[in-house]
């Protein structure tokens, strides 16, 4: 019998942790494991229709968010649709996902509970998170994370065993990420031959400060002479202070707010420069896939990043700070002829760091062995 493996993720929506796990069932999937999907919150949105559409069989399992005591993992209902669901393993992304699924996969006799941070904001911003942490973490079979600083932060600073996590980066398929179309692609678009294009992608939430970024980028489009446009693919809550901003000011025809997409590899294709302002991230996976495009990258220096992107493949600015921020963008205006370079290299970092197979195997032996 093949082994049976219940991907949680945290919605439907496009998001780092919700393509991380839809891709992560593709590739079990793929070596012969029965793979079933479901996700925290449950509504329907893009990543459902993708499992549909790979054959990958979703389950709704109606977590409460109202009652207190269901939404916190009291629920016999839940134990007893996971136990009918014969699993020999469960892959919760967050630990808020354990925090709702733990004890009822304990209950339902499941051998590997596996949960996976993303990112260290998630698990620092609260009282309400750290204590949840510390409470729960032993309902786990393995902890893994997408950083060290994550893993570093959860040893030593909430008490989780250094034998129980581990580090597994994010993988990444190269051969999805390829620009050969780039030429079509920036005509569709209506992007002139001569502009520099930055591109970013991702939520519109406060962690990734992206008004901060469209503020910084139309204050050095007002005084630099070379074209360039700012594209934004991604919504979210901030998306209205992003739409006031762009209304306010004589420079706002430079940015394009495209809205959350499907597949934003078009948008990479027809970039020059990734950029990514965040306050708080581990390893952002739509930076790798802009590497893995090609594209050199404008990031602040949080979580991964720094060692990302390194001196070679991307500038780094200080976390908040548009004068930085600033700074970089205009060296970037000023001194273009240096990204193929920093591009190259960052798609060879990629391959050599993120390889998708793997990591892919990795996981696997996570679950199952």
């Amino acid at each position: 019998m093949r082994p049976r493996v219940l991907q949680v993720l945290y919605s439907f929506q496009i998001g780092g942790s919700e393509v991380f796990a839809f891709e992560l069932a593709r590739q079990l999937a793929a070596q012969g494991i029965e793979v079933l999907c479901t996700a925290l919150f449950g509504s329907p949105g893009p990543m459902l229709e993708k499992c549909a559409q790979s054959g990958i069989e979703t389950v709704d399992l109606r977590i409460s968010t109202i009652n207190p005591l269901t939404r916190n993992g009291f629920s016999p209902r839940l134990a007893r649709e996971l136990r009918e669901l014969r699993l020999d393993a469960i892959h919760l992304q967050h630990f808020l996902s354990l925090n709702k699924l733990g004890l009822p996969a304990t209950l339902a006799g499941i051998k590997r509970i596996v949960v996976t941070e993303h990112s260290l904001y998630d698990v620092s911003q609260s009282l309400a998170g750290r204590l949840r942490t510390r409470l729960n973490w032993r309902m786990a079979s393995a902890v893994t994370v997408v950083h060290q600083d994550i893993r570093d932060y959860l040893c030593d600073h909430l008490g989780l065993p250094a034998a129980l996590v581990r580090v597994i980066p994010v993988g990444i398929n190269l051969e999805a990420f390829q620009r050969g179309d780039r030429t079509r692609v920036r005509r569709e678009l209506h992007i002139d031959d001569g502009d520099l294009v930055f591109v970013y992608v991702g939520r519109l939430a406060p962690v990734k400060n992206v008004p901060g970024l469209i503020a910084a980028f139309l204050a050095i489009a007002a005084r630099h002479e070379r074209p360039a446009k700012l594209v934004v693919v991604g919504d979210g809550e901030e998306r209205g202070a992003c739409e006031a901003l762009i209304a306010a000011h004589p420079q706002g025809s430079r940015v394009h707010l495209t809205g959350q997409q499907v597949d934003p590899r078009p948008y990479l294709a027809a970039g020059d420069v990734f950029v990514m302002n965040s306050r708080s991230e581990g390893t952002p996976r739509a930076l790798l896939e802009a590497m893995a495009m090609g594209l050199p990258a404008i990031c602040s220096a949080v979580g991964g990043i720094p060692d990302m992107l390194n001196d070679s493949r991307g500038l780094l600015t200080l976390p908040g700070s548009q004068v930085s921020l600033e700074a970089a963008l205009g060296e970037v205006l000023n001194n273009s002829a240096k990204l193929s370079l920093m591009g190259s290299q960052a798609r060879e970092y990629v391959q050599q760091n993120y390889d998708a197979g793997r990591i892919g195997e990795q996981y696997r032996r996570v679950l199952l062995d």
